[in-house]
């Protein structure tokens, strides 16, 4: 069961990043049509891009890599964690009804 969440998370993750690129894509392929002439510029989204980019933290790449590879780390500890609990529940289930507790 531990494996299945931690499959349907990363499953999740792998989804909301791809949302991520393809809404990312779309704003960059907006930006450079209107840079290029090819596109009316809109101020109103022109102040959405401006507002959601500042919005995010500037974060180095090698910072936010090894940020999220901490977080993985620790995601798959609890997994493990979890497992390893569950095994000995399991365990201490059989011994018991084997020794009639």
């Amino acid at each position: 069961a531990g494996d299945d969440a931690s499959s349907s998370s990363t499953a999740a993750l792998k989804v909301s990043m791809a949302k991520l690129l393809e809404m990312l894509e779309s704003a960059s392929a907006y930006v450079d049509s209107v840079v290029a002439g090819q596109a009316p510029p809109d101020d109103a989204v022109g102040r959405r891009i401006a507002d959601t980019l500042s919005a995010v933290p500037r974060v180095r790449p090698e910072v936010f890599d090894k940020t999220f590879a901490d977080s993985l780390q620790d995601m798959l500890m609890v997994t493990y964690l979890t497992n390893v609990t569950k095994t000995q529940l399991t365990i201490a289930e059989k011994l018991n009804e084997t020794l009639g507790v």
